[in-house]
């Protein structure tokens, strides 16, 4: 059997955390997410390809033993799974590269046109599946609320599925929609639903990032890379993951993720967080659920608030559109190759974009290679 990773998105949701690399590379504790759903994949299929788009050569060099298949249009799922028609001759499992799935598919994979569904509390953000006994009934798009079953993105087709990509129309949303593909080939035969049990996560908005490492950091437990000096005065409250080549010193770190090549300095607080490599919190810093992304550096005494004054939920700028997180205490999304000065106070739910100078309080999004003085 042969196993598709759909990893040709753009991930416009994530940014500025997709500024420098595809969503699927995006590290789950230091381990680039595609890598979790090889090692899923591997008991299970012969062959896998993966079908790539944006910073395309970002994947292809770290995966020289896959196959790759370029989405010219990169317009959506089937417009991404019909680039790979080539390579599919037999049963296949498909997966999207921005789902997290921690959990067994063994079900999927014996189960011959199947695709995986989760229960979820709410079903707004997704598409909502209907079924009877195991039947595949219907898909509907971001209609529906409250709790139901949700499509997973995990599925084990025939090459048949192709004959319905091809005649797959545009959606009202500009895309061609795999799951529109399903639809019509439901009407001619039967596609099987499978539940699945395990954790699982659309990383869909940075904040679904954010979650999901801190599942895997639970999991883990505690970890530290090679090299890395740790002061006898340090804090760590576990469970933390600190990754090669990092000096950690008179700080707290808890419950956070340490990047390769870090400094966590004197008098510095992490908390439930991910720093990315080559990343600095090195003086005064106070960095709570946010993510700070490679190559940056905090000025001392930059701090990044994690609650409104009025405790609300975070909201967070999306598109052009104002989400709410659902989070009472959510920090900031800050991109590459970021510098603050000293004393800078950014603001919860605040993204910052890659290759920005900040040398004064920020309150609102920035934008990608600004400079705020």
């Amino acid at each position: 059997m042969k196993a598709v990773i759909l990893a040709a998105g753009k991930g416009e949701r994530l940014q500025p955390l997709t500024d420098y690399k595809p969503k699927a590379l995006l590290p789950i504790c230091n381990k680039a997410l595609l890598d979790y759903h090889v090692e899923m994949l591997k008991d299970h299929v012969d062959e896998i390809a993966v079908v790539v788009g944006y910073l395309e050569n970002e994947i292809r060099k770290r995966y020289p033993e896959l196959k790759f298949y370029r989405d010219e249009k990169i317009k959506g799922t089937a417009s991404a799974l019909l680039a790979a028609r080539n390579f599919v001759d037999d049963d296949f499992i498909l997966l999207y590269g921005d789902v997290f799935y921690d959990g067994i598919i063994e079900e999927v994979v014996r189960t011959r046109n199947s695709m995986g569904i989760v229960a979820v509390s709410d079903v707004s953000r997704f598409g909502e599946v209907i079924f009877r006994d195991g039947k595949l009934l219907e898909i509907r798009e971001k209609t529906g609320s409250g709790e139901g079953f949700v499509n997973a993105g995990i599925y084990h087709f025939d090459p048949s599925i192709l004959d319905f990509v091809e005649i797959t129309e545009q959606s009202p949303r500009g895309e061609f929609e795999l799951t529109d593909s399903i639809s019509m080939m439901s009407k001619t035969k039967k596609v099987n639903v499978v539940e699945l049990k395990g954790y699982w996560s659309d990383i869909g908005y940075p904040w679904d990032y954010l979650d999901v490492n801190m599942h895997v950091l639970e999991k883990i437990g505690f970890s530290v890379g090679e090299n890395t000096e740790i002061w006898s005065n340090a804090t760590i409250r576990k469970p933390a993951v600190i990754g090669e080549n990092c000096e950690i010193k008179n700080c707290v770190i808890e419950k956070s993720v340490v990047g390769n090549e870090c400094v966590v300095g004197e008098f510095s607080v992490l908390k439930r967080s991910v720093l990315m490599d080559k990343s600095n919190v090195p003086h005064l810093n106070y960095v709570a659920d946010s993510v700070i992304a490679e190559n940056c550096n905090l000025g001392a005494g930059t701090k990044i608030a994690n609650l409104r004054f009025d405790e609300a939920s975070v909201k967070v700028t999306v598109k052009g559109k104002r989400i709410d997180s659902g989070k009472r205490k959510l920090g900031a999304f800050i991109g590459y190759n970021v510098k603050t000065a000293i004393n800078v106070s950014i603001y919860p739910g605040v993204k910052i974009g890659s290759d920005s100078w900040i040398a004064r309080d920020v309150r609102r999004d920035v934008e990608r290679g600004s400079r705020l003085i």
